[in-house]
């Protein structure tokens, strides 16, 4: 890097962790070097500014966290982090801050300059710059304006990513771990921004942020149930989950993955939140009793030679026993930002770590390739629960993340575009209406395929999370519902079955690929069909009646046309050449019997 200069890109890492199979993580500990491959030596955060990283080779958030290791303190088993759901990918966004002199908030900031290159005495995260390169309008600064803060091409100096990844096989430990994931929320929405906000100069702050006796401290607060606040990967994200919560451990900074539909409890084991320079704390309260929750406190750095003035650690809570609260419950995340002098760009983000209660996961259900074999009948309500036409709005994304429920909803906002027929679309790309709202858009013959084909892909996710037996038992089920004549098949409605014998197979074997795709890059041997045997009959019993299915999906006869759709061809053919042939003798006949006639006729004139 030169001095002065700013990456924020992905990279691919050395994935530390086996790709066949999931593992109890550890502990995983990084910093940042610098010299030859034989003499590497640690950075200083002065000199190399950590912004933010993002991903989970290891686990981190900025600055605060090179060389900690609190927020991956290993749980008590049964509970654990797992890999295998993340990939070899991260984020970077680090800042060379030699040269900046006595400028060096001002370029990790990302401050905007203007046109001469000064830097802005005003900000606002994340908006656009007026016409006028010397005025800025509301809204500008932070990320969107982090980039080369001098204009010096050397001397380059080579970073490298230095990092201690320690994890466990699963058939080493006496019990089945029970996987922990991680929900977060963003106290940015309280002022309407996302993720990144900026703290004003005390004078010019709304009043009502100031903290009542000492006017410049910055105080936001958002207040809503932890369904409400707390969401998936992306923070502001609603929680679908468990009613019940339990947390373990409270901790300071982004790093997170979805929670879906699931069961009666749910106990979340973390919490983790993230601050930038200037902040002096996050603090999560129940709304209604006022009591702390979770309180994330911060350490600043006295060494002049490397990390005076920077934001050093954000304190990890931990809760024995277990915290239970109802995810119904309201609560209130507040942060406390330093407003003496202008701040750009900073960050409030608090992070719960869940119990997944998905199921507890052995040596058996750790592995990355899920078993298929050829089940020996389809169960039909089995492989489409829904029926083959449903809207899978209230299962998506868009529902869980961004409060969109309904397809009423879903096509009267100003992002749908063209209808049923049309797309929804976002930053993240276009969404099919028709794969979202598929009744309600009528069940089309283009609607109902990707209907069928989104559920199926849905219905792999949830019983292949993990492997095992309820992996297997579906996977197996879709490859034989996709074979012709196969026994149950008969109760698919005719354009249902002819979806799955085109797609199911492919559909089932891609399903054994359990986990991240990325770890199945270079699969030496991908499983194929000639692989697939049959199921042992004792482990799929037939059943003692017939399953009710949607009646949209069902046809009780005992047969598929489009399986005799060649023979119906062929005999339509041969159909066609007899009544051509029975037809030309009876013209022929006719014909000669007409001929007969006439003579008759003439013959009678004469007489």
């Amino acid at each position: 890097m030169t001095p002065g200069g700013v990456v924020n890109q992905a990279f691919v890492l050395n994935y530390p962790f086996p790709k066949d199979r999931r593992v109890l993580i550890g502990t995983r500990m990084w910093e940042f070097v610098q010299g030859d491959l034989d003499d590497l030596r640690p950075v200083e955060i002065n000199q190399l500014y950590i912004h933010h990283i993002a991903g989970s080779v290891v686990l981190g958030n900025g600055a605060e966290n090179v060389r900690q290791s609190e927020e991956d303190a290993a749980f008590s088993l049964p509970l654990g982090m797992l890999s295998g759901d993340d990939n070899d990918r991260m984020i970077f966004h680090v800042i060379d801050l030699r040269e900046t002199g006595d400028q060096w908030l001002e370029c990790l900031e990302c401050r905007c300059p203007d046109g001469e290159g000064s830097y802005l005495g005003i900000g606002g995260s994340g908006g656009e710059l007026s016409d006028d390169e010397d005025e800025i309008e509301e809204g500008a600064g932070g990320v969107s304006c982090c980039y080369n803060c001098t204009d010096l091409l050397t001397p380059t100096i080579d970073y490298r990513m230095r990092y201690n990844v320690t994890y466990t096989e699963l058939s080493e430990i006496e019990e089945p771990v029970e996987p922990l994931i991680m929900i977060s929320a963003d106290v940015a929405p309280t002022i309407d921004r996302y993720i990144e906000w900026d703290v004003p100069m005390w004078q010019n702050m709304p009043e009502e942020h100031a903290l009542p006796g000492n006017p410049k401290v910055q105080v936001l607060e958002r207040v809503g149930t932890l369904r409400e606040l707390f969401g998936g990967f992306f923070p502001g994200a609603v929680y679908t989950g468990n009613d019940l919560l339990e947390v373990h451990r409270c901790i300071g900074h982004l790093h997170i993955a979805g929670l879906g539909t699931g069961n009666d409890l749910l106990e979340v084991h973390r919490c983790i939140g993230h601050l930038h320079i200037a902040g002096l704390g996050m603090w999560l309260y129940d709304a209604i009793t006022g009591d702390l929750l979770c309180h994330n406190d911060v350490k600043y750095g006295d060494d002049p030679a490397a990390d005076k003035g920077f934001l050093k650690t954000v304190t990890v809570t931990n809760y024995d026993p277990p915290l239970q609260i109802l995810s119904d419950r309201e609560v209130r995340l507040v942060t406390h930002y330093d407003a003496e002098i202008l701040h750009t760009g900073v960050m409030g983000l608090i992070f719960l770590m869940v119990a997944e209660k998905d199921m507890a996961v052995g040596p058996v259900e750790a592995a990355l390739t899920a078993d298929v074999c050829l089940a020996p009948r389809c169960d039909v309500a089995a492989v489409l629960p829904n029926g083959g036409c449903r809207d899978a709005l209230p299962d998506s994304i868009l529902c869980s993340f961004g409060g969109v429920c309904s397809c009423d909803d879903l096509l009267a906002i100003k992002d749908t575009v063209g209808g049923c027929g049309g797309v929804y679309m976002s930053s993240f790309g276009n969404v099919s209406v028709a794969s979202l709202c598929a009744e309600h858009c009528g069940c089309g013959e283009d609607i109902l395929e990707e209907s069928v084909l989104e559920q199926i892909e849905q219905q792999t996710e949830d019983n292949c999370h993990y492997a095992g037996e309820k992996c297997t038992r579906y996977l197996s089920n879709v490859y034989a519902c996709a074979q012709p004549w196969a026994k149950g098949s008969e109760e698919f409605n005719d354009s249902v079955m002819a979806i799955l014998a085109q797609n199911g197979e492919e559909m089932a074997l891609e399903g054994t690929k359990i986990g991240d795709p990325s770890l199945h890059r270079f699969d030496t041997k991908p499983l194929t069909k000639s692989d697939v045997r049959s199921c042992d009959p004792k482990d799929y019993p037939e059943k003692s009646e017939a399953t009710g299915v949607n009646s949209n999906t069902v046809k009780k006869n005992s047969f598929h046309p489009f399986y005799l759709f060649p023979v119906v061809v062929v005999g339509i053919i041969v159909g066609l050449g007899l009544y051509s042939h029975s037809r030309r003798k009876k013209q022929k006949i006719d014909a000669v019997a007409k001929s007969g006639s006439s003579e008759a006729d003439k013959d009678e004139e004469v007489i």
